[in-house]
């Protein structure tokens, strides 16, 4: 099966520049207590189809944004156990890695109240469309393209207000398009990675441990510029 996802390149934002820390930094260890850093899910939608059977089940599947691939023993998922599954892959390589690095990262439920000290890292698959306007990648059949990314941000959770990530676009000429167009809260600083063909499971975790080299980087640079 076709799968599109990551050749991963950090475009924009601050979380992106703390990437650029050199690499003796980030690998030094946090001074104890070792930073909380929250993983939210990363929102991803899902197509309000039903799996079918039929000769053109294949052709359809192909046709998908993040098409549904093969799950156990080669049966393949349907889009709602597909999307979970990417999901759950993300938030669980993106933690791993994170504590790797000397972080206490816990995977947060949706709605699950957190504390205000900590960090939160949160993100949303989507897709450019052919107006250039973002919108949520969509898992399902017939949802056009391949190519996706991911913006993700690391935020405090000290802050007095947390804004959200993004912000839906009412939008009189995309009815019929897959996935509620979006666009990028101004007044957060998300970094964008792009993803391109790759086997599904190697390249969600090479995002994962992207996204997890820059949120290092920024904790680390959050720690220096502390009073000391």
């Amino acid at each position: 099966m076709l799968h599109r996802f990551l050749q991963c390149t950090v475009m924009a934002g601050c979380l992106s520049a703390a990437a650029a820390v050199n690499a003796a930094a980030d690998s030094a260890p946090f001074a104890a207590p070792a930073p909380v850093v929250y993983v939210a899910d990363f929102d991803l939608d899902v197509a309000n189809v039903t799996p079918d059977s039929g000769p053109g089940q294949r052709v359809r599947r192909l046709r998908g944004l993040l098409p549904s691939g093969p799950g156990p023993m080669g049966q393949d998922k349907n889009p709602q156990e597909h999307a979970k599954h990417i999901v759950d892959e993300m938030a669980d390589a993106l933690t791993d890695d994170l504590k790797k690095a000397g972080v206490d990262a816990r995977r947060s439920a949706p709605g699950q109240p957190l504390p205000t000290v900590g960090w939160q890292v949160r993100g949303v698959f989507l897709r450019v469309d052919d107006g250039n306007r973002l919108r949520r990648a969509m898992v399902g059949f017939g949802a056009g393209q391949n190519d996706i990314q991911v913006a993700v941000s690391c935020d405090s959770l000290g802050a007095p207000d947390l804004q959200p990530l993004y912000q839906a676009v009412d939008e009189a000429d995309s009815k019929g398009m897959p996935g509620a167009a979006i666009k990028l809260n101004p007044y957060v600083i998300a970094a964008k990675f792009v993803m391109a063909s790759g086997d599904e499971k190697k390249t969600i975790k090479k995002t994962a441990q992207q996204i997890a080299d820059a949120v290092v980087a920024k904790l680390h640079g959050a720690a220096q510029a502390k009073p000391q």
